[in-house]
């Protein structure tokens, strides 16, 4: 009796909701760049969610059976097989647009830091760059910067080497050598160049982090289900897809500048990423923070725009030293919009984040800064900016990277 009373009642309703959603237009992108929510959001992001949440869980699956029939190690006294493969070098074959890189960024309250990267390239071509900070000591360039673009001698072919700066795996998930020998410029007086040798160890101090199967569903799914959806939509994020993980460890060893010699320790990220498609010209902009707490928590935390497919992206993760736990960052309110869209770069900031169930704050004061390019053409450009961070009032400090489309910049420095 109730149901053929409300069941007249309930099928229009629920054509006219169906019909109003259907004709709702579309929110317009802001700056013509970064997706809104619109019709279908919360559709999408269910369906979303529950597939990447499905694969998430096969993935962690396989990982148990191959251990359980001893296909891999046990995962704690040695390196799980699958993670091994991903610290092998990639294989850049015939696409254009391969990419094989590895970087190290480190900081410490002191003023010491390290930032050094080796993009192996087809046709062996590198983008590499270092920078070198020690405390009392002025910021130190390698000779190319602020371009990163060279070929590679035969020696140095199908290695992260190049001209004296080299990266180098020595056991898989625990321990890399980074080591340079040559001359860097003085960034206060770039005519001026001093000799370093510089020998260093990367020791792991938590778990890599996969941005393929351990970043939050939630996350992924609410930034996925902004962007307009079709056929060629997923064609196209299958094609820029690339292999991303980073780990969060020690950098400590001897840098020797004109003689002198000085001590490194300072918390570091390492990250390796790979694919065979990357075009820096596709990317908008991103803003990645690395942050080291005087409590041993690491984080990293960004936002990236790469408007064909993802318009925002939020990426991150927190390492928590109380319990060595590594955790996706499952929400954050740092918008690319509102944070120096037309590079005026704000120096005093701040946005939350959630990670582990529990919601922190950030603060961050900018110190100093430096910028570099990508790129034969110089399509990126990028600030290094080293910062003092406080966290729901723990101090640390953090190394920030702003990354920018430089390709409109170019063409109009030569039309003038």
């Amino acid at each position: 009796m109730f149901w053929d009373l409300i069941l007249p009642l309930f099928i229009p309703a629920a054509l006219v909701l169906f019909f109003r959603i259907l004709n709702k237009p579309y929110k317009p992108a802001i700056f013509g760049v970064y997706q809104q929510r619109n019709k279908f959001f919360w559709i999408k992001y269910i369906f979303m969610y529950l597939i990447l949440s499905f694969r998430q869980l096969v993935n962690h699956i396989r990982r148990i059976l191959a251990v359980e029939t001893g296909k891999s190690s046990d995962g704690v006294q040695h390196v799980h097989k699958q993670d091994e493969v991903l610290e092998n070098k990639y294989y850049l074959g015939d696409h254009a647009q391969a990419i094989d890189a590895v970087y190290l960024n480190g900081c410490n309250k002191d003023g010491d830091a390290v930032i050094c990267g080796i993009a192996r390239r087809p046709k062996h071509v590198v983008d590499a760059f270092l920078f070198l900070k020690v405390k009392g000591e002025d910021l130190l360039l390698s000779p190319e910067l602020p371009d990163t673009y060279q070929e590679q001698v035969t020696i140095e072919e199908g290695y992260y080497r190049v001209k004296g700066l080299e990266i180098a795996n020595f056991i898989p998930m625990r321990t890399w050598k980074l080591t340079y020998n040559g001359d860097m410029k003085v960034r206060n007086d770039t005519e001026k160049t001093v000799k370093v040798e510089l020998e260093l160890t990367w020791s792991a101090v938590f778990s890599h982090f996969n941005y393929d199967t351990q970043m939050s569903p939630k996350s992924m799914a609410r930034d996925l289900a902004k962007e307009k959806w079709s056929r060629g939509y997923f064609k196209l994020l299958k094609k820029f897809h690339q292999t991303h993980y980073e780990q969060m460890g020690v950098l400590e060893g001897t840098v020797t500048i004109d003689g002198k010699d000085h001590t490194i320790n300072i918390p570091c990220v390492r990250d390796h990423s790979f694919g065979p498609f990357r075009d820096w010209k596709t990317f908008h902009r991103y803003v990645y923070h690395f942050i080291f707490l005087e409590n041993g928590d690491c984080m990293a935390i960004g936002s990236v725009c790469q408007p064909a497919v993802l318009s925002h992206l939020t990426i991150g993760y927190l390492c928590r030293q109380s319990d060595q736990s590594v955790l996706p960052v499952e929400f954050c309110d740092f918008q690319l919009y509102q944070h120096g869209e037309h590079q005026i770069l704000p120096k005093d900031y701040g946005f939350c984040f959630e990670a582990g169930g529990k919601t922190y704050a950030v603060r961050v004061q900018v110190d100093d800064e430096e910028t570099f390019y990508i790129g034969k053409s110089r399509e990126a450009k990028f600030y290094e900016r080293w910062c003092s961070v406080e966290i729901n009032g723990v101090k640390g400090s953090a190394c920030v990277e702003w990354h920018y489309n430089n390709v409109q910049a170019n063409s109009k420095r030569k039309n003038e």
